[in-house]
């Protein structure tokens, strides 16, 4: 997590934002998101997989919206949905 937190700071990041241990967590979610206050975080491992008790596939877009800055910058995507990184 700390080379993440030292970065260059990116275009767009493939966020991964689930409340679960084995992934980094909200609270890191969202210390790593606004470490990085206008890159655009594309937020993946939710709504992606038929396991709603699996807390790794349902995370919810809102708690990201609610705990960033900039939340305009977070593009929320359907499963399949195309974005072009302009």
């Amino acid at each position: 997590m700390d080379c993440q937190l030292h970065m260059d700071p990116p275009d767009v990041m493939f966020f991964d934002f689930a409340d679960n241990p084995v992934h980094i967590g909200l609270e890191n979610a969202y210390k790593l998101a606004n470490i990085y206050p206008n890159t655009k975080l594309v937020l993946i491992h939710w709504g992606s997989v038929d396991a709603p008790e699996a807390s790794a596939f349902n995370g919810n877009p809102q708690d990201i919206l609610d705990n960033v800055v900039n939340p305009e910058r977070v593009v929320i995507l359907s499963p399949g949905e195309e974005y072009v990184v302009d």
